[in-house]
């Protein structure tokens, strides 16, 4: 590997050594054409001429790189140069490569010590199998020896096999057992048998305690002179042993502390067990015993821990002198001398034991390999060491020092060059930057004046859709709500129709703000109404809270605020899928005294449950706030309003913050492509909110949300002695119950109750508003029950019910239940009991909500109906099954209204994908009309591929590889497309005909238009 590095690094070197000389060869080749053009050789004019025709080619060459380095040098010196730039930046690059050079270093050195590692590794790994592999040589033949005990000893009688036999025996079998320094035999006596046992032998039972309490040197150990062993259940006194250990005879091998628990495992386990290393008797070396207990029979292998005892007759140990055996292991290997190998048991992590080594080294490299000497119970590993220090690293230091000096000269050569080019090259890159914004205004506007018309169109349909709508009903609250809808749609409209205006007024300071009266709680439920079948058909929760202590009537720009908090809600609907938006007003002495909203934001309480930003970040940076914590002094009659409008959207990345503001640019190429939009509304509501004297803010997190908020100072429009007129008499005197478990969302549902002037409770659980129905003294006209609630538990609910049932009629309220559109099939199903709750849809605001109650309660007006005109549509398209393509749900809506209204059958359809899958022939479908502009495939593209199905579908029925039964009896498939726009442009109407559409009509639908095109494909 590193020479493959240093391979590569000499050719890079030789690739710049080669262009220098090149350059030097050109020089000097150029200097001799001169010469010979100036002072030609006499001696041969052929040479000469040839020089000279040569030298004339160079010279012209030469000429024009003079001159176009003369300009250069012109254009270089035109501007002085920053020198201390190209310093700062030659130090960088001198400290950017030392560091790379150590670094460099470090790989090599780390590469050497990793080959050192990898080499010690192998040797001591070699050892410690060596080592393993000669112990289980010597275990398995121990344990032979018991077998042979088994067999010849107890199962003879009498034993075949006395001191002599066995000590001639192992002493002749030793070869076999390389890692052994002796082997012995214990009996199993029990104590009612001890003194028979004695008397047969012709010795007493001696301790080992003596033994381990007085060590004795190599060549003083006696026998007789040990204590007898103490009265105990068993004793496992030694009768059989090598001529090499025959000292440890007539020795209670259940006296001493380490023989005792290493014979009571062995015999539980019926496998071999090893001691902790230990000084020998006699020898006074270290060394271990590996005991194998011997049975008087032939055992499961899943006989229990009694049972084995039960059986046992006594134990084989075999005494391993780890000194001597790892001494011999390392003489059979010859770079034994190379590495310094230590021993360990390390079955007590914390305090390993050495059996073998010195801890006196001089390299600090170990490497450690695991032993397994066939104990489960005891852990053993290999520890090695170099002998010699590792040599010093050449490699490293010649290829880093070699490359820190080339690099440093390479350096200072561009520090040279980059100190004449930098006056050209600061030009080049303002010029560029110039181009770049020249063009990115020409992207973005004309993106703009792309788009635009598509986003007036929306609005547009809104108004005079709902209008239309509202001809066709009865005349009551839930119609008039209708109106305000196609109202708010209209004033939308009028907002994105002057935003271009708007845009050229700031930029040109000529845009003034109005001064009228206008009700705040209103214009929230306006917008509400504008973005409430969005928010249904996605799922997400919609609300607006305004504080009461903001007044009823304000003096200031209605539309230019309406306009700010439209694009503002807009965009949250455009990036949530999920969760909520939460629109919320206040004064800011409010967000000062640190109320309810700090506490909100600390507790991470929100209206849907899904986390958010904290939203106090959203206006930590606003100049109104002093850092005392008091907002600047405004008149009396002064109101300073702050606004936040909160979603679980997307969230804006981070590179994105600085530019969010900017107008005509999106947080990204695909917004625009999937959302739509022209990047406008932002900037003219930073705008706007700057003329209304207040600042705008946000905080937002990728995946989780943002949150805007902006402030805006307005003049108190209710006068001191002013009473409010009451909205809604029919609901004064009632009270109503809120059942919902959630903080945030029961304060949204108490403001919007309290303004029809029904006064409000909340409790968490229908248990506890079961308990304050039936046992309270307050009598509730109406119960409003969270679908979530309401959902958790459907036993509950019923029994909920039922109570109610059993109440009088007098104390028993009307239930409603509060839910969105996701959960609308379930409250719908409930809502078919006569007993059951009625269903209230959200986003609330007072006039659905007071249709609502109205309704399902009994009062409230009621309108007339009106008759259907246009009765020559209704002959062509009854009983027509017609297909609305269009992403705007406001759209949809009212062209389903309108064509539905004429007697079709109208399926809707959102995206040209969707468009497509509907019209695969075969299908039964009469006509499409299909809206051109629509996000990810817009209505031209969609209309080419329906037509190219359509022909794929006819040649194949023409050739017959398709019957005309299964296509429906229809030979050829053409169904009628009709492009909906309001576009006045030849060109956009050229391009309809040329796709494939066979004709368009305006939006919103006018009955003139919409005959005159229909009636060229269908018949009354």
């Amino acid at each position: 590997m590193s020479l493959l590095h240093v391979l590569g690094f000499g050719l890079k070197l030789g690739h710049l050594l080669l262009l220098l000389c090149c350059w030097v060869v050109s020089v000097i080749s150029m200097n001799s054409f001169i010469d010979s053009e100036i002072e030609p050789s006499n001696s041969s004019a052929s040479a000469a001429a040839a020089n000279l025709l040569g030298g004339k080619m160079w010279l012209k060459l030469w000429e024009k790189i003079s001159v176009n380095s003369s300009k250069i040098h012109q254009v270089l010196e035109a501007k002085s140069v920053q020198k201390s730039f190209w310093k700062k930046l030659l130090r960088s690059w001198a400290v950017f490569w030392i560091v790379a050079c150590a670094l460099m270093f470090r790989f090599f050195n780390n590469q050497a010590i990793d080959k050192r590692k990898e080499t010690l590794g192998s040797m001591c790994d070699e050892r410690a199998r060596m080592l393993q592999d000669q112990f289980n040589v010597s275990m398995n033949h121990v344990q032979a020896m018991s077998i042979l005990i088994s067999t010849f000893h107890h199962g003879k009688n009498p034993s075949a096999i006395d001191q002599r036999t066995f000590a001639k025996y192992t002493e002749r079998t030793a070869f076999e057992r390389p890692l052994t320094s002796g082997v012995a035999y214990a009996v199993r006596v029990l104590h009612w048998e001890r003194e028979k046992f004695e008397k047969q032998q012709g010795w007493s039972i001696r301790t080992m305690n003596t033994v381990q309490q007085n060590p004795v040197q190599k060549d003083d150990h006696m026998p007789e002179k040990l204590e007898p062993s103490p009265v105990q259940e068993e004793y496992a006194p030694v009768i059989l042993a090598q001529d090499t250990v025959a000292h440890v005879v007539s020795l209670d091998m259940l006296s001493g502390k380490e023989d005792r628990g290493n014979v009571l495992r062995a015999r539980e386990s019926g496998k071999g067990v090893l001691t902790a290393p230990f000084r020998l008797l006699k020898t006074n070396r270290l060394g271990v015993i590996l005991t194998f207990a011997v049975y008087k029979r032939d055992l499961p292998p899943d006989a229990t821990p009694r049972e084995r005892v039960e059986a046992t007759d006594g134990y084989l140990g075999g005494i391993f002198d780890i000194e001597s055996l790892v001494e011999k292991l390392l003489q059979q290997l010859a770079s034994k001398q190379t590495i310094l190998v230590n021993v360990y048991d390390t079955t007590n992590r914390s305090h390993p034991i050495s059996m073998y080594g010195s801890n006196v080294y001089v390299d600090k490299l170990e490497h450690v390999s695991a032993l397994n000497f066939g104990d489960p119970f005891r852990d053993h590993e290999m520890r090695c060491r170099f002998k010699q220090k590792a040599p010093l690293p050449w490699l490293a230091i010649t290829t880093s020092v070699s490359t820190l000096v080339i690099t440093l000269l390479i350096g200072y050569i561009g520090y040279a060059t980059m100190n004449r080019m930098a006056k050209v090259q600061e030009e080049y890159d303002e010029m560029i930057e110039l181009k770049k914004r020249a063009e990115a205004a020409d992207v973005a506007k004309s993106q703009f004046l792309a788009t635009v018309s598509h986003e007036i169109r929306t609005p547009m349909n809104g108004v005079l859709g709902m209008l239309d709508m509202l001809l066709y009903t009865d005349l009551d609250v839930t119609q008039q709500d209708h109106v305000r809808t196609a109202q708010a749609s209209g004033k939308a409209l009028v907002s994105l129709i002057n935003e271009v205006l708007d845009q050229a007024k700031i930029e040109s300071g000529k845009l003034d703000l109005e001064a009228v009266r206008f009700d705040l709680r209103a214009i929230m439920d306006d917008v509400l109404s504008l973005f409430s079948g969005k928010s249904q058909e996605k799922g997400v929760e919609l609300a607006v809270y305004i504080s009461h202590r903001v007044p009823d009537t304000l003096i200031g720009d209605p539309g230019r605020f309406r306009q700010i908090i439209t694009n503002l809600m807009g965009n949250s609907i455009k990036f949530t899928e999920k969760g909520h938006i939460l629109v919320t007003v206040h004064l800011v002495e409010e967000v000062m005294e640190t109320t309810d909203i700090e506490r909100e934001a600390l507790s991470r309480k929100t209206l849907s449950g899904f986390p958010v930003p904290d939203r106090r970040r959203s206006w930590a940076g606003f100049r109104n706030f002093s850092q005392d914590g008091s907002n600047c002094s405004f008149s009396p009659d002064l109101i300073n309003v702050i606004v936040s409008v909160e979603d679980t959207g997307e969230g804006i990345p981070q590179e994105a913050h600085s530019r969010i503001f900017t107008p005509f640019v999106q947080v990204g190429q695909s917004i625009s492509r999937k959302q739509g939009g022209t990047g406008i509304g932002l900037s003219i509501s930073k705008c706007l909110v700057t003329l209304m004297n207040g600042e705008i803010g946000f905080v937002s997190i990728p995946k989780v949300g943002s949150t805007f908020t902006f402030t805006a100072i307005f003049t108190n429009g209710c006068s001191k002695h002013s009473q409010s007129k009451m909205a809604y008499p029919e609901f004064q005197g009632m009270r109503a119950l809120v059942v919902d478990s959630r903080q945030v969302r029961a304060k949204v549902s108490i403001y919007h109750v309290q303004r029809l002037g029904i006064q409000v409770e909340v409790v968490p659980t229908l248990d506890q508003a079961l308990s304050s129905i039936s046992t309270g003294d307050t009598v509730f006209s109406m119960v409003l029950v969270e679908q979530d609630v309401w959902d958790v538990d459907s036993t509950v609910a019923s029994l909920f019910v039922n109570n109610l049932r059993k109440l009088d009629h007098q104390r028993c309220p009307k239930l409603f239940l509060l839910a969105n559109s996701v959960n609308y099939s379930k409250t719908s199903t409930m809502s078919l009991d006569l007993h059951g709750p009625s269903t209230i849809m959200k986003p609330l605001r007072s006039s659905m909500l007071a249709a609502s109650l109205q309704r399902a309660m009994g009062v409230g007006n009621k309108g007339n109906p009106r008759e259907l005109p246009s009765l020559s549509l209704r002959g062509l398209l009854a009983g027509r099954k017609i297909l609305i393509v269009d992403d705007n749900y406001v759209n949809l809506k009212v062209a389903t209204g309108a064509l539905k209204r004429y007697g079709a059958d109208v399926v809707s359809a959102e995206s040209g994908e969707k468009a497509i899958s509907f019209l695969e022939p075969p299908h039964t479908f009469d006509a499409c009309f299909m809206d051109i502009q629509m996000p990810e495939m817009d209505g031209f593209e969609a209309t080419r591929r329906i037509r190219e199905m359509e022909d794929n579908i006819n040649v194949r029925i023409q050739n017959g590889d398709v019957s005309i039964e299964a296509c429906g009896n229809i030979s050829n498939w053409h169904v009628p497309v009709l492009a909906m726009t309001a576009d006045v442009i030849q060109a956009t109407q050229e391009e309809c005909l040329r796709c494939g559409m066979d004709g368009y009509v305006s939006k919103p639908f006018e009955a003139e238009q919409l005959y005159q095109e229909v009636s060229r494909f269908f018949t009354s």
